[in-house]
């Protein structure tokens, strides 16, 4: 049967090379405040999610989940990165830690068993290139902290990579408000 129409069956179009997320981006933590920071060189790339999770409501005698019954009761916004740099604020970073800087020859990383508000880092950004566009695009996670903890392999001709997984935590005073914006930039105008 012979296609009719202008309908297409393929993506591609003349906008596809002006919309590509580019390579893998840098880290920044506080993004945009003061004291932003690009926290490490990365090696295989960077994974960002905002996970939605639901549930329906179920009614007696209806068939399947009808709209309007389905309710989010939950986002979990990470960013998964494997840092290439292993410095004191990065294991830092990674434990939660603290970091005891008064020694001459070592800052002392120690862990602990609590979570205090400065643990919280204000943000942490994936900042990316969109092809044909000028400004880049920008992922922010708010009021962060590394939820995998510290665990590293090291081997012989292998890059050692710290992951760690940035995980986003709401505001008390804003507790409906995700913890994390977008900045998509706008086409360059020629």
């Amino acid at each position: 049967m012979a296609e009719t129409g202008s309908t297409n069956t393929v993506g591609f179009s003349e906008e596809t090379a002006k919309n590509l997320l580019i390579d893998s981006g840098a880290i920044y933590k506080n993004y945009g405040l003061v004291g932003q920071k690009l926290i490490s060189a990365t090696s295989g790339g960077n994974e960002f999610s905002a996970i939605v999770k639901t549930r329906d409501v179920k009614c007696d005698g209806v068939k399947g989940v009808q709209k309007g019954l389905r309710f989010i009761t939950d986002v979990e916004i990470t960013l998964k990165a494997n840092l290439l740099e292993f410095t004191a604020e990065t294991l830092k970073m990674a434990l939660m830690g603290e970091i005891d800087s008064t020694g001459v020859d070592y800052d002392i990383i120690t862990g602990k068993t609590y979570i205090a508000d400065a643990d919280y880092l204000d943000n942490i950004a994936l900042v990316g290139r969109i092809s044909g566009k000028g400004n880049p695009v920008v992922i922010i996670l708010k009021n962060v902290l590394n939820t995998d903890g510290l665990k590293f392999k090291t081997e012989d001709d292998k890059d050692l990579v710290l992951p760690v997984t940035f995980t986003a935590f709401g505001e008390p005073s804003t507790p409906n408000d995700l913890p994390y914006e977008i900045r998509y930039p706008k086409a360059v105008v020629a």
